[in-house]
């Protein structure tokens, strides 16, 4: 029994290791990607007047367009580093995306885990959780008989 457990338990923190660094390397700053493209996120630019400066998707190295929030007062776009004309988010462009007004924030935006990955993230870390239930009872039992 003891060494079933330890092996159980054993096999268990390696299993929850590499589930928690999938995860955190999933959810990492696009920053941290070794590619040229990083998000930024957008929100609807809302004034009285419109915009005198204002530039297209294009002109900003944007490649996707990434609709958020019900109404679409929410983007996340998708720039190309070597594109990019100048720091967008220290400059903070407006540009026009389907007749509205955006703003680029000075926020950076995390990419979610791919919908095959994220649909299977929670019954994945409610197994973990089970086994490390059922296996640290019979443990900690073990323990306080030793």
């Amino acid at each position: 029994m003891k060494k079933v457990l330890t092996v159980t338990l054993v096999l268990m923190a390696i299993l929850t290791v590499i589930y928690v660094s999938a995860i955190v390397y999933a959810n990492t700053n696009a920053d941290a990607y070794p590619h040229r493209y990083v998000l930024y996120g957008g929100f609807e630019y809302e004034s009285e007047t419109p915009p005198t400066d204002w530039y297209t998707p294009e002109q900003l190295g944007v490649y996707d367009v990434i609709e958020l929030g019900g109404n679409g007062s929410w983007l996340h776009i998708a720039v190309d580093r070597e594109k990019e004309p100048f720091p967008l988010q220290s400059e903070n462009p407006i540009f026009l995306y389907k007749d509205k007004f955006y703003q680029v924030l000075p926020l950076w935006v995390t990419p979610g885990l791919p919908k095959s990955v994220n649909q299977w993230q929670i019954p994945i870390g409610g197994a973990l959780g089970a086994c490390w239930a059922f296996t640290g009872v019979p443990f900690l039992k073990w323990r306080k008989n030793e």
